[in-house]
């Protein structure tokens, strides 16, 4: 089950997890589940057909959204979760971004 039950809007279709270190750093980085969404939707819009990557930094660990072609290279993080326009993220999708995550914080 996601936080995100009974919301609608573009936050229903990310199918958030509510508890762990992701559902934490999302929420630290990014005020709430919904502005989180807004700004994904955001970056999507502006990438066209090159969809948009949630990120952790290397060096400080904070989570941003890249958009490839737009933001230049990224050397110094390590992606999470892509997307492109219409897509919704499972359930695995999000476990795999958290695990990933919560090694880059055990070695930090």
């Amino acid at each position: 089950m996601s936080g995100t039950d009974g919301v609608d809007g573009p936050a229903a279709a990310l199918g958030l997890p509510d508890t762990g270190l992701m559902a934490m750093r999302i929420g630290l980085e990014f005020n709430s589940v919904d502005e989180f969404a807004n700004t994904l939707s955001a970056a999507l819009a502006r990438s066209g057909s090159g969809g948009a990557t949630l990120v952790a930094r290397l060096d400080l660990g904070d989570l941003a959204i890249h958009i490839p072609n737009v933001d230049g290279p990224a050397w110094n993080v390590v992606p999470l979760l892509h997307l492109h326009n219409g897509d919704n993220p499972t359930a695995e999708d999000w476990a795999a971004a958290s695990a990933v995550l919560e090694r880059m914080e055990r070695y930090r």
